[in-house]
């Protein structure tokens, strides 16, 4: 009887071993063998459709030493210290569609200072060793710090702050020139900010495009400060208008996207491989004692299923999110003449389809076991277009607004359209990326012009600075987002000026 029991017993011990070594091996097909399958699968198929996925392959080449104007732009940011900058009112805003003229004021003045021009220029030449440093990054063709792409997303970037307060402190001493009659001088100090710009562009990270992006909208208001100078020449707007149109944002993105793939990917990869890789993409350790002793086997739990499972699901996802952004960049940059308003909101729609699968998501949801997979659910990529498209469109403006000027040099007026200044100002009108048309234009009988885009809403609102929904006037700035229509200001009326600073926005 006894002999009968015990083999029963053997039997259901036996079988319940089956059951586990069964679930075991489904949970380990369902949990990481089918999710790295899918992860080679996709790089497969970007492959062979011709995408280059490792870092070795979308390295920019290296800038030859006789080329690179990087140590003189190093040299430069130790010079400039440390400190905010105080950069006197440009293209301020002071009603809708006018703004004042910086330089033309009594004292060089900000929202957080009020200096005299003097004082405001004692800072200026204390800084011009500095700034002639910077002006080498127009004599040499490569602007290359010499990363080291191979640390995937763990890159040291210690330049990025200086490069934009070195656009910060060449927008200041622009306006500082333009106040002194020099036009020559701050026209160099604008192409130098450009030049920043244009010739660091190969370095394809996304943190760096968006610097870049950021220093060409502050170059957009010394640019049209100095559209409002008596003394300008034609030369120095053909060499200004030659620094906008060098740049080209779309490209510069399309890179970013394409080794910031590569980066994030390597990142993944040695957090999977690795404990330290785990612990270091993610900015833990065990050493810590947690509040709650709990949290120290579920943090346990939640390595291990990264490490075996989710970062493939991350890996995945990050793969088809690039792909798609990607796939709109260059369906952009083919059709230059196309409607990219249309190309954004529906690259938004494919995006919002694509998501985490959820393998036991429920279960470890419950368990509160941390999902790292969120660390790269969004990863900051579609506000990225946003960004260059609004640069994008800005450049446009600036582009068509110094040809205007080039116009009413040579010929005494504005024209009646735009196609006017085609040849001989540019080869053809440029395109507003919101509707896919021409910029808007015409001449006012007061002898000034609208210029303007139709802004985020892709609607012709007839030049209307007025925002979609009521908002603080203190966010009133030509290309703001929540405003109907971008319109390139033109300049205030000193009655216009004098009500500003009595009653100056809050």
């Amino acid at each position: 009887m006894e002999i009968r029991i015990m083999k029963r017993r053997w039997k259901i011990f036996f079988a319940v071993g089956v059951f586990l070594i069964l679930m075991a091996a489904s949970l380990m097909v369902t949990m990481h063998v089918l999710p790295r399958n899918e992860v080679e699968a996709y790089k497969k198929l970007l492959r062979d459709k011709g995408e280059k996925l490792e870092i070795s392959a979308v390295l920019p080449p290296p800038a030859a030493p006789e080329d690179n104007s990087a140590n003189a732009v190093e040299d430069a940011f130790r010079m400039f210290g440390s400190g905010f900058e105080n950069i006197p009112r440009a293209m301020q805003m002071v009603a809708p569609g006018k703004a004042m003229i910086g330089w033309r004021q009594p004292d060089a003045r900000s929202d957080d200072f009020t200096n005299s021009w003097d004082a405001f220029g004692a800072a200026v030449e204390a800084n011009r060793p500095a700034v002639e440093l910077l002006h080498q990054v127009l004599q040499r063709p490569k602007l290359d710090f010499q990363l080291d792409y191979k640390k995937g997303v763990g890159i040291l970037l210690p330049h990025l702050s200086p490069l934009k307060r070195s656009a910060q402190k060449l927008d200041a001493a622009a306006i500082y020139e333009l106040h002194n009659g020099d036009i020559g001088a701050a026209a160099t100090n604008i192409l130098t900010m450009l030049a920043l710009v244009h010739k660091n562009a190969p370095e394809g990270l996304l943190i760096s495009h968006l610097v870049r992006t950021a220093m060409a909208t502050i170059a957009v208001a010394p640019t049209w400060e100095l559209l409002q100078a008596t003394n300008v020449t034609d030369a120095q707007l053909v060499a200004l208008q030659k620094g906008w149109e060098q740049m080209d944002f779309l490209s510069d993105a399309e890179n970013a996207f394409v080794l910031e793939r590569a980066c994030t990917s390597v990142t993944i990869q040695e957090s999977r491989n690795s404990h330290k890789g785990f612990i270091e993409t993610f900015g833990l350790g065990w050493s810590d004692i947690p509040e709650d002793f709990a949290k120290g086997p579920r943090l346990a739990i939640a390595e291990i299923m990264w490490r075996s499972s989710w970062s493939y699901t991350a890996e995945l996802h990050t793969l088809k999110n690039t792909q798609v952004i990607l796939e709109t960049i260059r369906t952009m940059e083919t059709n230059r003449s196309q409607f990219y308003k249309a190309d954004y909101d529906a690259m938004l729609s494919r995006l919002s389809l694509l998501g985490f699968t959820s393998r036991g998501e429920a279960f470890f949801s419950a368990l509160k076991i941390p999902d790292f997979r969120g660390g790269f659910e969004n990863w900051g990529m579609s506000p990225v277009i946003r960004k260059t498209l609004q640069i994008e469109t800005a450049r446009r403006v600036v582009i068509t607004a110094i040809a205007l000027k080039r116009f009413q040099l040579k010929h005494g007026q504005w024209p009646e359209t735009l196609a006017e200044l085609a040849p001989e100002f540019f080869q053809t009108a440029p395109l507003d990326p919101y509707d896919g048309k021409p910029l808007k234009y015409r001449p006012n009988a007061d002898g000034t012009f609208l210029l303007y885009s139709v802004g985020e809403d892709g609607v012709d609102d007839g030049g209307d600075f007025s925002p979609v929904k009521p908002s603080p006037l203190g966010s009133l700035h030509w290309n703001w987002q929540h405003a109907r229509d971008w319109v390139w200001p033109q300049p205030a009326l000193p009655e216009e000026v004098q009500k500003f600073y009595e009653h100056p926005r809050k």
